[in-house]
């Protein structure tokens, strides 16, 4: 073909010019490569391929291609190569999607719920300088003095009973979900009383280990199931810059006390599949920092050797800068992202096991396992969200239905004393949000691969679209981040992705 019947060719395929939606470039440092956003296949290229569909997909158009710098005859023969792809693995054939799948699910009283929240309590013992509960952060409520009362944590648990499987998971949140603790323990032995032999029961909270007691760490051991998430940031001196008290004293030893009670409690062995520690990474992310981090963790001697250990960022930051990924990114994993580039290089040297804390492997997992087709997918879930009510719910102090316990103030769902809300939820989180988001994510070349979820961009009034519109060119980069990752990790340590990525 010459040049004018290619370009009629590629026109053909996207008569609506939005190439946008086709896939993307990236490259690892061994190779070269383009997802097909249609199949979500990856194909190696070279460099002549790579740089023609670069610039068709930046530009959104052939016509941009002179710019490439190559002579005639390299373009024409990279051309060719991509419409023998695009013939046999019909790739670049991506479909403007006209709806969500999730928009014809059934949101009704009869959902199973597999996992029960309760917000115990709006109070907390400390003042993180992160939590998204401070006054600055407008998304979510402040601390306040409200607690759950018995009477609204029992017609939640009685709900639950009646529209959940054979497996239910009842976990507690707050605030410092502790400072009800014999609220939270009267939940459990009432659980235990109604549904434990009916049911397999397993607990769960999250604490900044504080308030632990020789009290409670014997009782928790009792349960046949509790797993407790720990927040502990790293030494001292990290831990205490951020996870202050009301008067801004560090909480660090009481932290170490409350862990350790809880791992003595517990025995090593099981501390070590039951309790688990959260490590939020704060300013500035370095490698330095990540290494000073690692070796703490790896270093207290009374640690469970395999215990989860994860580290995080700082969630929704209350001001520019104090959080990862909130500003224009520069386009490399090193320059964005220092702490994950440095567990990369560990896991691509086959060093991971020199990480002290663990990797996060979701976002690796979702690369691996994501549904490749022969043909365009012709579907398209809604991102990275829930089924709200299906799954999971979380019941606030007030006893309302709210989707998750990340959402912060957004429109209910229900209430312990009428139950679902099937309207609100059509309403606010399928309806709405298909109407405010298809017009960009039907052009979006991620879409397949989204994890973002209404936690992200939702207020009290429903779906923020320009927060949305925000995070998703955030999130584009990071998509692209992990398939960099996840090739890299292939061409160099493919027994990592073996171990810790493969479908159960």
């Amino acid at each position: 073909m010459n040049k004018e019947e290619l370009f009629d060719y590629y026109q053909y395929l996207v008569p609506d010019g939005k190439w946008q939606r086709l896939g993307t470039t990236f490259q690892t440092e061994n190779a070269k490569y383009f997802y097909d956003a249609g199949t979500t296949n990856v194909f190696e290229c070279n460099d002549q391929e790579f740089l023609v569909l670069e610039n068709i997909l930046a530009h959104s158009g052939l016509f941009s291609l002179d710019e490439t710098g190559l002579p005639e005859a390299e373009l024409l023969d990279a051309l060719e190569n991509i419409k023998e792809l695009t013939e046999k693995y019909k790739i670049c054939q991506a479909t403007a999607y006209q709806k969500f799948q999730t928009q014809e699910m059934d949101f009704s009283q009869n959902s199973l719920i597999q996992q029960v929240i309760f917000e115990l309590t709006e109070q907390c013992n400390l003042r993180c300088k992160y939590c998204i509960y401070g006054e600055e952060n407008e998304r979510f409520r402040n601390f306040s003095g409200r607690n759950m009362s018995w009477e609204i944590a029992k017609k939640g648990l009685d709900y639950v009973f009646a529209h959940s499987g054979d497996e239910i998971s009842v976990t507690f949140y707050g605030g410092e979900p502790l400072l009800q603790f014999p609220l939270m323990k009267q939940c459990m032995d009432y659980t235990i009383e109604k549904v434990g032999k009916e049911k397999k029961i397993e607990f769960g909270f999250t604490t900044n280990l504080t308030l632990v007691t020789r009290e409670m760490a014997e009782y928790f051991a009792s349960l046949d199931f509790c797993a407790i998430t720990g927040s502990l940031d790293g030494p001292e001196d990290i831990h205490d810059a951020y996870r202050v008290t009301q008067n801004k004293m560090g909480s660090f030893k009481k932290a170490m006390e409350g862990l350790k009670l809880l791992i003595d409690c517990m025995g090593q062995e099981r501390a070590s599949n039951i309790i688990s520690i959260n490590a939020v990474m704060t300013p500035p992310y370095t490698v330095e920092k990540a290494e000073y981090i690692n070796q703490f963790f790896r270093s207290i001697p009374w640690l469970p050797k395999n215990m989860t250990i994860r580290s995080t960022y700082v969630e929704r930051p209350k001001k520019k800068g104090d959080g990862v990924h909130q500003t224009n990114m520069k386009g490399t994993i090193q320059q964005d992202d220092p702490v994950e580039y440095w567990k990369l290089v560990k896991i691509c040297k086959k060093e991971e096991k020199d990480i002290g804390f663990n990797t996060d492997n979701t976002n690796l997992t979702k690369i691996h396992n994501r549904m490749i087709s022969e043909v365009p997918i012709p579907f398209l879930r809604q991102n990275g969200c829930c089924n709200p009510g299906n799954r999971r719910l979380y019941i606030t102090t007030e006893g309302k239905f709210h989707v998750c316990e990340r959402i912060g103030e957004s429109p209910a769902i229900g209430d312990v004393d009428h139950g679902l809300d099937a309207d609100a939820i059509k309403k606010y989180y399928i309806d709405e949000y298909a109407q405010a988001s298809l017009p960009d994510c039907c052009n979006c070349w991620a879409a397949q691969l989204c994890s973002l979820c209404f936690a992200s961009f939702y207020n009290k009034n429903g779906i923020d679209i320009q927060e949305k519109r925000r995070l998703c060119a955030i999130q584009r980069q990071l998509i692209k981040y992990n398939l960099i990752a996840y090739h890299q990790i292939m061409e160099t340590n493919p027994e990592y992705i073996n171990q810790y990525c493969n479908k159960n």
